[in-house]
């Protein structure tokens, strides 16, 4: 700020101290009107500051008056324009932050007045509100001068500096520190900055022009590059993956390799090779289908060494069934004997203890030789009665050992019945089990089941089990006939899941071959339903079953399909097709075998 004062008090004019007399006298009037005598900076409202004033706290030494700053506008102790004015008790103006300042920070309780060494008292201290009317109309000039010639009074000053075309600005865009002025920022963010948004030239999407280059390089899935095999074609860097699987380049086995041949070389080698060595190739599968049937044959083999033991089984298990039955009523029989001898039992207690009082009725009236005789009789009866007891017993000893042998009889049964049925499902997997990768499955009752699972009854349907190869990956279907979480009551949702099985640590993990699920068209059109999906390496579902990667021990992992795999209307009133006849629907299940050797 351009002011030229000299704060002598020796050297003040007779204006300065007309100037001081008429801030006393408000200052003066102020304390009559105010009775209570609160004093403080608070009872004057002290501090509240204009808008304006709080804005131009960061350039009020660097304002230019169009005018010469007189004297008593200056403060003494910053030597600034004068901010929210206040007033001491020896006529001087202060800013606010100054005044506060020497109140709060002098060691002194009452600091001296840096113009006149008087003592400045907090409670004589008020607001100056005239003199801030007369700062405020001030005219200066634009703090960005000579550039801006503007000119406008002190309280406009800020709402003019909102919209000056010479002020300094920062960049609005994210990332961006320069600094420039107003006029000058719309072509910077529209032209200059590095920093500003721009569509890439191929994928139009957004991003800043420094990452621009970078991206279209390395990231652009639109951006055309050559093939990473070196085929010589152009192909856009979204479609490398697919190129991949007809790239002429790549490194790829022959189709026969699970029949031996482990040929791996480039495709269109591969293909040629594939042609040419055809008779090699009917051999290796030959010599696999008689290893087939001849596992077959063994098979065929055990089930009917499996079928001849479920028979046996069976007949003993009729053989017990009639041994023990006879048993049963023997000791049904026993039980009523039992209860009857007991009750006679009772009965005869009672009879003897009225004997005996019937005893002494006539020893005290027939006298002792008559008591005698009718002693005898009573002993006779007493006699027989332990007789009859003696046989009860070992009717009840004898009760208990049919009961030995019943309870026996009983637990034989069970472990065969538990056994029987363990080899009926034994002996229906070796029926429906396949080893291709590929299950047909017949599910029956359509609707009924279907109605069924709609009331909540036994939801999910489990197909058997089939595998991959006789040394492969061991799998099974899951049918929700009246649909599974987004399907529930409109669609059919279909499931694959991976069990545990015997050769799981000889494979490897996880799971990654490709699997189709189909509903067959049963009007022969072939008109199928089908549905793929390729896995997740990255899907627990697919890890080994009962890991740590699985997350869980169970025999089996967590399901993965379609939830929406065709809806009942579809399946139930097709336009070209049949996929429920007879009450009847078939699924099949392929997964896609390539690439998996037989161990």
């Amino acid at each position: 700020m351009n002011v030229d004062v000299n704060y002598k008090s020796k050297s003040r004019t007779s204006s300065h101290i007309s100037f001081l007399k008429t801030r006393l006298q408000v200052a003066m009037a102020t304390e009559e009107s105010d009775p209570s005598g609160s004093g403080g900076l608070s009872r004057q409202n002290s501090g509240v500051a204009g808008p304006w004033e709080s804005d131009l706290t960061a350039v009020q030494h660097s304002l230019k008056f169009v005018k010469k700053l007189e004297e008593h506008y200056v403060c003494p102790t910053c030597k600034g324009v004068v901010l929210n004015p206040h007033q001491t008790g020896c006529g001087h103006i202060f800013c606010y932050r100054c005044i506060q300042g020497l109140l709060e920070n002098s060691p002194a309780t009452t600091p001296a007045c840096p113009l006149d060494r008087g003592l400045i008292k907090s409670d004589e201290v008020f607001q100056d509100n005239c003199c801030k009317r007369e700062i405020s109309n001030l005219e200066v000039y634009c703090t960005n001068s000579p550039n801006c010639s503007h000119r406008m009074t002190l309280c406009r000053l800020q709402e003019h500096l909102q919209a000056c075309q010479f002020e300094s600005l920062q960049c609005s865009n994210a990332g961006c520190s320069d600094i420039m002025q107003r006029k000058d920022l719309q072509e910077h963010l529209r032209i200059s900055c590095s920093y500003r948004m721009e569509p890439c030239h191929y994928c139009k999407h957004p991003y800043t022009c420094c990452q621009l280059e970078d991206h279209e390089r390395h990231s652009c899935p639109e951006v055309e590059i050559k093939c990473p095999n070196k085929c010589s074609q152009m192909i856009k860097r979204c479609m490398l993956e697919d190129h991949a699987d007809q790239c002429p380049e790549v490194q790829t086995d022959c189709v026969f390799k699970k029949y031996g041949c482990f040929v791996r070389e480039k495709r269109a080698q591969v293909q040629v090779h594939e042609e040419t060595a055809l008779n090699d190739h009917i051999l290796l599968v030959l010599g696999s289908n008689t290893k087939l049937e001849t596992q077959m044959a063994i098979l065929q083999q055990e089930v009917l060494l499996r079928h001849k033991e479920l028979q046996e089984r069976s007949r003993q298990v009729s053989g017990l069934e009639k041994e023990v039955r006879p048993l049963a009523q023997q000791v049904s029989r026993c039980d009523n004997t039992l209860s009857a001898v007991q009750r006679s039992l009772e009965e005869q207690r009672d009879h003897i203890s009225s004997v005996q009082l019937q005893l002494e009725e006539l020893s005290s009236v027939f006298g002792p030789g008559v008591a005698r005789e009718e002693l005898g009789q009573i002993r006779a009866s007493l006699d027989a009665l332990r007789q009859q007891v003696s046989v009860t017993e070992g009717l009840k000893d004898h009760l208990g050992e049919l009961k030995e042998t019943y309870m026996r009889h009983s637990r034989l049964l069970s472990i065969h019945t538990a056994q029987l049925e363990c080899n009926e499902e034994h002996f229906r997997e070796l029926e429906s089990t396949s080893y291709d990768g590929k299950l047909i499955w017949k599910l029956r009752d359509y609707r009924k089941r279907k109605e069924a699972r709609s009331q909540g009854q036994g939801p999910c349907l489990s197909s058997a089990p089939f595998h991959t190869g006789r040394s492969g990956y061991k799998m099974a279907a899951r049918a929700y006939l009246n649909g599974d979480g987004a399907g529930r009551d409109t669609h059919l949702s279909l499931y694959v899941v991976l069990m545990r099985g015997d050769f799981d640590p000889l494979l490897p993990w996880p799971f990654r071959q490709p699997v189709s699920l189909s509903v067959l068209d049963q009007s022969g059109t072939n008109n199928h339903l089908t549905m793929s999906f390729k896995p997740d390496p990255e899907n627990t579902s697919f890890h080994r079953p009962g890991s740590a990667a699985a997350t869980s021990t169970a025999p089996t992992n967590v399901a993965s399909g379609f939830q929406c795999f065709a809806s009942h209307a579809q399946l139930e009133t097709p336009k070209n097709a049949i996929y429920v006849r007879d009450d009847t629907l078939f699924v099949k299940v392929k997964v896609d075998t390539s690439g998996l050797e037989d161990l």
